[in-house]
């Protein structure tokens, strides 16, 4: 009688064929490595969510303090000076508790004849690159400035900071900017204290 003796390359190939089989039907462990795998994404998904929440909150907080400031302009009866202009701009800082805040207040009026806008008078205070207005530039801007009947005056506001982001999640900082308009409430225009009547 022969005896079957099987080779060491096949005893070896069945021995991890069988071992492979056992591994892949064992679930001991698998907890731990998906947790190792997914826990990376979960928590840059609540560092993300956390940014975004952040984020929105400021430009909230920016637009809120804006339409405030925009919104005393309004009601100012008495002409404005520089020194009411500097106190807004303190108080937008305050409101907002942001770097480098900006701020442009502008009275402009409309032209229908010449279809232009003209300005007033405009302030600036704060750091940026932006300066008081002009005929020119007003007009340069036009797409974002309201339709008006022709000759009536209104307030523009615009307000500047800069937002730095909590966490670094592909974002840069960037510069958030808001925009409000106002008519005046309680006289027909706002003028310029150095304004010639």
């Amino acid at each position: 009688m022969t005896r079957f003796h099987p080779s060491r390359l096949r005893f070896m190939n069945a021995f991890l064929r069988e071992s492979g089989r056992d591994f892949l039907r064992d679930t001991r462990g698998l907890v731990a490595v998906e947790a190792i795998i997914l826990l990376p994404l979960v928590i840059w998904l609540y560092v993300a969510m956390f940014s975004f929440f952040d984020m929105l909150r400021m430009k909230s907080v920016n637009q809120k303090a804006a339409f405030t400031i925009a919104d005393a302009y309004s009601r100012e009866t008495l002409k404005i000076d520089d020194t009411f202009v500097d106190s807004t701009f303190r108080l937008f800082g305050q409101l907002t508790r942001t770097i480098n805040p900006a701020l442009r207040i502008s009275v402009l009026s409309y032209d229908e004849d010449t279809d232009k806008y003209s300005v007033s008078w405009s302030e600036k205070r704060g750091t940026g690159s932006a300066v008081a207005l002009s005929d020119n530039t007003v007009n340069q801007m036009r797409s974002t400035l309201p339709i008006v009947a022709s000759g009536d005056e209104f307030i523009l506001l615009e307000t500047w900071n800069d937002y730095k982001i909590p966490f670094k999640i592909g974002m840069d900082d960037f510069r958030l900017k808001s925009l409000v308009f106002m008519n005046p409430r309680f006289a027909d225009q706002l003028k310029w204290d150095e304004q010639i009547l």
